[in-house]
């Protein structure tokens, strides 16, 4: 569960630490204090997109930290990701600077937002404010499903067939439209392979080879030169050799007259070392040397097979052979393309697998639908909402999709009797947030996260089903911890917990800023009293308010 928040320099916040408890906890305060700013923390802590916008005013960067308690799930997928600890304790930060950049850690290690994005689902249930408004779309309503159902892994098993199956439609399309051209160009390749199969050219041999025939073809000259540099070095009365050992005779008679004089048959002594080594090598060179005429007209042909290839395909010499592998490569995919049977036999099998994942999708939805329709309607009859009852309808839609083979569509009756109806056309906006409000809550008993966050899931609601809200709420904080940010004391006065959001108005020197402070039971009087009579709190308002803590909570703080 969550145990503390830090956040710096976020919106309204410039410096706030909060800690948190299990059981439900409350966050109030009048209009425009702030109150949800701490739920876009949390959601920017979990891999929400940054904005620089959110960096509060003057500041160049702003930075957000959560600690969690450990559960099963999130160990598990700690040590997959190799972020594992040896505390019973995780540790979430992300900072973001004026320039955009956006850094994240978990437990010390730097991660990526998809990552936190991931830990989110092992963390919290994020009930958002205005949640109640896409219950009218059948997008939205059928991501509603999937998720109460845990049918993510289904969902991604029929989306990957979709995609396989569209892809292979595409290839047999393409094809068959362009069958005529693609074996044009096949023939094409084809010839190009059987000149390329004649030569066989083998990887930088163009080179090679060059470098061979211009070696055999100055015989003459290379020897000649060899043999002359051999006199020269060391065969001639005067060769190099002999001139520098005179030379290093002549110094060495009076070097001792001076310092200079032996550094200069030092070097002179080197230059003979040098000049010896030389002259070997000359002489290893040319007994290695061998004039093989035959195989000076292998590589002649050899060229001028090159030369003749290259000119025909109006490329270089040295391209033959990336060419031919290119080629290669093409042609075999022409090959398969080509293969119009192939292709027909390879769409309609993964048309079958598709409906195959489709069906058995379809089939744990139908069963996953009538729990949720149960679920729900038997929540509505505790909000106010006795005799109505919600269907969620399935039913098989003419064109397939990536998302299956159903359509579906949340339904309600104000009562058993009457035929239930399209939601977007029978329900009020209160009814639709109560509507949403069971929804949340049964999508969240059925999780296995520790801490469930409700962001105004009482918009449209009041009197005695605002209570029933609350008693709700609390009655989820008994297994899992509880966030929510509320406006109404009824559901206020049901917390364990609760915190009051201030804000201070700044000035010309200063920005506004929001802050938040846990309430002892005596102020949290005052606060219900202000949520219950507005400004001018009376004696009655204040009994008001202690009633309804002292109704709720013996042990609130």
């Amino acid at each position: 569960m969550l145990t503390s928040l830090n956040i710096r320099n976020f919106v309204l916040i410039k410096s706030l630490e909060l800690e948190f408890h299990s059981g439900f906890t409350t966050l109030t305060g009048e209009t425009g204090t702030g109150k949800s700013i701490l739920i876009d923390a949390l959601q920017m802590l979990f891999g929400a997109r940054s904005d620089v916008g959110t960096i509060r005013h003057g500041e160049e960067k702003s930075e957000l930290s959560a600690s969690f308690t450990l559960n099963k799930a999130t160990k598990e997928w700690l040590v997959a990701e190799e972020l594992d600890t040896e505390e019973d304790e995780l540790i979430i930060r992300r900072t973001l600077d004026r320039s955009g950049r956006s850094r994240s850690w978990i437990n010390g290690t730097s991660v990526t937002t998809a990552q936190l994005k991931e830990l989110s689902q092992r963390l919290v249930f994020l009930h958002g404010q205005h949640a109640y408004q896409s219950l009218t779309r059948k997008n939205a309503q059928l991501d509603i499903l999937d998720h109460f159902g845990s049918l993510e892994n289904e969902v991604e098993a029929t989306k990957k067939a979709w995609q396989t199956w569209r892809t292979a439609q595409h290839n047999l399309a393409i094809a068959t439209q362009e069958q005529e051209v693609q074996q044009a160009e096949k023939e094409r390749l084809s010839w190009f392979l059987e000149d390329i199969e004649s030569l066989k050219p083998e990887k930088n041999e163009w080179e090679s080879l060059n470098e061979e025939h211009a070696r055999l073809s100055r015989y003459t000259e290379i020897l000649q030169a060899g043999e002359r540099a051999k006199v020269l070095l060391k065969e001639n009365e005067e060769s190099a050799l002999e001139l520098v050992d005179n030379a290093i005779s002549s110094l060495e008679f009076v070097s001792d007259t001076d310092k200079s004089l032996e550094e200069i048959v030092t070097t002179l002594t080197d230059a003979r070392e040098l000049l010896d080594d030389a002259s070997k090598k000359v002489e290893h060179y040319l007994s290695r040397l061998d004039y093989d005429e035959a195989r000076y007209e292998e590589l002649d042909e050899r060229i001028s097979t090159y030369l003749k290839l290259a000119h025909k395909y109006h490329i270089e010499p040295a391209e033959l052979y990336v060419m031919g592998l290119k080629a290669q490569k093409k042609w075999i995919a022409l090959e398969e393309i080509c293969n119009i049977s192939a292709l027909e036999t390879k769409c309609r099998e993964s048309e079958a697998l598709y409906y195959k994942e489709a069906r058995q999708l379809s089939q744990k939805r139908q069963t996953v639908a009538k729990d949720l329709s149960e679920k729900v309607s038997l929540l509505m009859q505790s909000l106010a909402m006795v005799g109505s009852r919600f269907v969620v309808s399935i039913t098989e839609q003419k064109t397939p999709t990536s998302t299956g083979l159903d359509n579906c569509e949340f339904l309600v009756s104000s009562h058993s009797s009457l035929e239930a109806k399209p939601l977007s056309k029978v329900a009020s906006g209160g009814e639709l947030a109560r509507i949403s409000l069971a929804i949340a809550v049964t999508n969240s008993t059925d999780t296995t996260v520790d801490t469930l966050i409700f962001d105004e899931v009482d918009t449209g609601i009041g009197g005695a089903v605002a209570e029933i809200v609350g008693e709700l709420l609390k009655k989820l904080g008994v297994h899992q911890q509880v966030l929510c940010v509320t406006h109404l004391p009824q559901v206020a006065s049901c917390a364990d917990h609760q915190f009051q959001i201030t804000k201070k108005s700044g000035d010309e020197t200063q920005s506004p800023e929001s802050s938040a402070r846990p309430l002892t039971k005596k102020e949290r009087i005052q606060e219900i009293a202000r949520m219950l009579g507005g400004v001018n709190i009376t004696e009655t308002t204040l009994q008001h308010a202690k009633e309804m803590l002292g109704c709720h909570n013996e042990n609130a703080t």
